[in-house]
């Protein structure tokens, strides 16, 4: 034992002196080498079937110690990051420090760590708290192990990484037992009866993962279920083993003729029936076979539609991003509206908000879905206006594979089904035709929808909240909305004021606009003079809070020069500018800028870049993107001798 102790603490040493010989300083936060993302998303793609197969092992390990702190990583054959999962604090720590997949984690990046000693030595190793070369991992203990091909050479690495406190010598072994079930999956090709056998880690690492999986012998009966199976369908395993598959999965002729090829079947939609459990699912079907390339059985995965759905919702940005929080204003309208708002979030009755464009209705539809209970499930926004009239049945309820031509292989679920367990915002619902508004109140009182082309109702869990700026009773009355449908949208009326209603508003919201735009342009905040700031006290805002943000946006863009976007310039200014010369104190918050008309803004910009230019007329034309006639012509107009 303190023979290794002593070879272990001369490797260490070894590893700081190559680590300080490549230039690495100990006070060092990032890595040297960080691929950009191009660069990234090509080793990713070269490296697919390795991520592939080490994925699921990695969020099996990450499943045992979730919780504790720990993030699993997975690098190449030379240390670069591909893969990280972990806990939200540790993963937050780790980016500060740009260990972020297409960082390096070799000697000659970051120095000795882990990661780069388990290549460089090629055995498992950990390394705690001051064992690292840098100061910025001497709170981590790394538990980190190679992983081999088939003809020796190292192919990856999969870390364990926590604080320096959690250090265990079980956590490597946890490692290296990941690291002997992807080496085992890789050389037997993914079977999954090997995988079993190869030890009792690998009977964790299945009933861990968070699909269910059976397994089909080659006379059609079930063989193994994971323990995800029997919980996701509410039986046990010995409701199913020895069970013949058809029992439970009508569809299993057509995936038998294709595994039966030796071919995957991936992403397929199937309804599973005979147990609690029962219902839609997205199966994978792939069949197992020995070396010699006889068809042993075959390995079927399932994931709950809305599973799969939150994820679908959740990476195509079908969430919500607002809260209340989010909404500005302190006046006693919109205070009103919100507390109102809040108080019904998590009523299941539809809600029907109004008001004019701008005024900010998705983002109440929004705040109200986060408020609520169903927070952790979709928020699926649809705009009723957007979507041709054609194409709206098929975009709210889905359809079956032929229900079309064009319709894509295996259908494809609506906006319903993505939204199942949430909320679905019907954002300018009064564009909505009028015969499929008979579909849409059907859907809302009896919870269920059938796809375009299909005849099996799937039943639906949906709060709707709807949107317009319409006058829905006056459309009513012009025969071009239902009256039904308006009673069943408009159980909670929710009417946000315009701008104009809201006054007190503007300085705050002008004052949060100035800050917050000038973040995101990367530009200072500009200072506008009280004349101007109480011109757009004045100003009626038809545009609501949308044209007043575009306007501070566009403001900030310009270091604070003011445009006035309107036909009669001189005109807008006599009538906001000078028509009252008294000022509250909130007007006075924000001072010190004068007006310039767009004239006096081209002068400006003209001279300038003729002067940065040395008289370059040529040069000048071409940054400005106009032509030198031009050029020429503006600088005679204004006056500007060149």
């Amino acid at each position: 034992m303190v023979r290794f102790q002593k070879q272990r603490d001369s490797i260490i040493r070894q590893s700081h002196t190559r680590s300080k010989d490549y230039g690495v300083e100990p006070d060092m936060l990032f890595p040297k080498m960080i691929l950009q993302e191009a660069e990234l998303a090509n080793l990713l793609e070269s490296k697919k079937e390795l991520i592939t197969v080490a994925l699921p092992f990695l969020q099996s390990l990450y499943t045992l110690l979730s919780g504790s702190g720990f993030v699993v990583m997975l690098t190449d054959g030379k240390g670069c990051v591909l893969q990280i999962l972990g806990d939200e604090e540790t993963l937050r720590d780790a980016a500060v420090l740009n260990m972020i997949p297409g960082a390096f984690m070799a000697e000659e990046s970051i120095g000795t760590n882990a990661m780069a000693l388990a290549i460089t030595e090629d055995s498992p190793i950990q390394l705690t708290a001051q064992e690292h070369f840098i100061n910025a991992y001497h709170r981590w203990t790394c538990s980190a192990a190679p992983v081999h091909d088939a003809n020796g050479d190292i192919l990856a690495t999969i870390n364990l990484t926590g604080k320096s406190t959690l250090v265990h010598p079980h956590t490597l072994g946890l490692v290296v037992a990941a690291v002997r079930s992807i080496e085992h999956q890789l050389r037997n090709n993914k079977l999954l009866d090997e995988l079993q056998a190869s030890s009792s880690f690998l009977d964790a690492v299945i009933n861990n993962m968070s699909f269910s999986i059976i397994t089909i012998n080659k006379d059609n009966t079930i063989g193994r279920v994971n323990s995800t199976a029997c919980k996701s369908f509410g039986v046990t395993c010995r409701d199913l083993v020895g069970k013949p598959i058809p029992l439970f999965l009508p569809k299993w002729s057509d995936v038998w003729r294709v595994v039966s090829r030796f071919e995957r079947l991936l992403d397929e939609e199937v309804s599973l029936v005979g147990f609690p459990g029962e219902g839609r699912y997205v199966m994978n079907a792939m069949p197992i076979l020995f070396p010699d390339g006889e068809l042993e059985g075959v390995v079927l995965t399932f994931r709950d539609m809305k599973r799969v759905y939150s994820v679908v919702n959740k990476f195509t940005g079908m969430n919500a991003r607002y809260t209340f929080d989010d909404i500005i204003g302190a006046s006693e309208s919109i205070r009103r509206i919100i507390d109102f708002a809040q108080h019904v979030s998590d009523s299941p009755s539809t809600i029907l908000i109004t008001g004019e464009s701008g005024t900010g209705k998705e983002v109440f539809a929004q705040a109200i879905h986060n408020h609520s209970s169903r927070r952790d499930s979709g928020f699926v926004a649809v705009n009723c206006g957007a979507i041709p009239e054609t194409l709206i049945e098929s975009e709210l309820f889905g359809y079956e594979e032929g229900a079309f031509t064009g319709a894509r292989k295996g259908g494809r679920p609506g906006k319903f089904e993505l939204a199942n367990g949430g909320t679905l915002f019907l954002d300018e619902v009064g564009e909505m035709p009028i015969d499929m508004q008979v579909r849409l109140l059907r859907a809302i009182q009896e919870g269920m929808i059938t796809r375009v082309g299909g005849s099996k109702p799937i039943p639906v869990d949906v709060r709707i909240i709807a949107a317009t700026n319409k006058d829905l009773k006056e459309e009513v009355e012009k025969n071009r909305f239902r009256l039904d449908l308006y009673y069943r949208l408009s159980v909670i009326p929710l009417r946000i004021p315009p701008l104009r209603e809201r006054r007190e508003d503007i300085p705050i919201l002008i004052k949060f606009f100035l800050n917050s735009k000038a973040i995101k342009l990367r530009k200072d905040v500009p200072i506008i003079e009280r004349d101007v700031f109480q011109m757009l006290l004045r100003y009626e805002w038809p545009g609501n809070v949308r044209e007043l943000e575009n306007f501070i946006e566009k403001t900030v863009n310009l270091n604070g020069e003011i445009l006035l976007d309107v036909k009669d310039e001189k005109e807008f200014r006599l009538k906001y500018l000078y028509s009252d010369p008294s000022a509250t104190e909130a007007e006075s918050s924000i001072a010190g800028y004068r007006l310039k008309s767009l004239e006096e803004v081209e002068k400006e910009a003209l001279i300038k870049t003729i002067d940065l230019c040395a008289g370059n007329m040529s040069k000048a034309a071409k940054i400005l993107k106009i032509s030198r006639n031009t050029l020429y012509q503006k600088c005679k107009n204004y006056g500007i001798d060149r």
